[in-house]
Formats: structure tokens, sequence, C-alpha cells
């Protein structure tokens, strides 16, 4: 298990997953980016993501639940 943050990065149009290590996994799709965050050791409940108090750099609503829902699932085993 290892700690992460994700933001999304407005110039680029990317969902960016930094680990406290300083390793980085970038996508444009929530459920493929907690799927190779997830291969790189992130779990449900160890990732914190920005939100509307960060302005531009959080994630559309409802993508947290959708991410942690991912992250849960692979946990899981589940698809």
């Amino acid at each position: 298990m290892k700690p992460a943050r994700v933001h999304f990065d407005p110039a680029r149009g990317l969902l960016v997953g930094t680990f406290d290590d300083g390793v980085t996994v970038e996508n444009v799709d929530l459920r493929e980016l907690a799927d190779c965050m997830f291969a790189a050791g992130a779990r449900h409940g160890h990732v914190t993501m920005s939100d509307w108090r960060e302005g531009d750099t959080a994630p559309a609503a409802g993508e947290k639940i959708t991410f942690n829902h991912r992250l849960n699932q692979l946990g899981r085993g589940i698809g």
C-alpha cells in the first residue's frame, strides 16, 4: 500500500495520481487511472483527492466516489 494523491491538470485535461515516493500516473479516464494506480500499489482509503476548495485542480463532481469505488472493487478482486 502506497499513499497517493489525485488531482486534475486542466491545462492538459488529465487526471494525475502522484505517490508519496514521486511516482506519477496520468490518464484521461478515472477508472483506468484507478486500475493503473492499484497496479502501482494504491489502495482504497489511502488516496486523497483535490476538492472544490482547490479550484480547477479538483476532479469533476462524483469522480471521487467513482475512483474509490473502483479501488475498492480491485482490492476485493472484482473485475
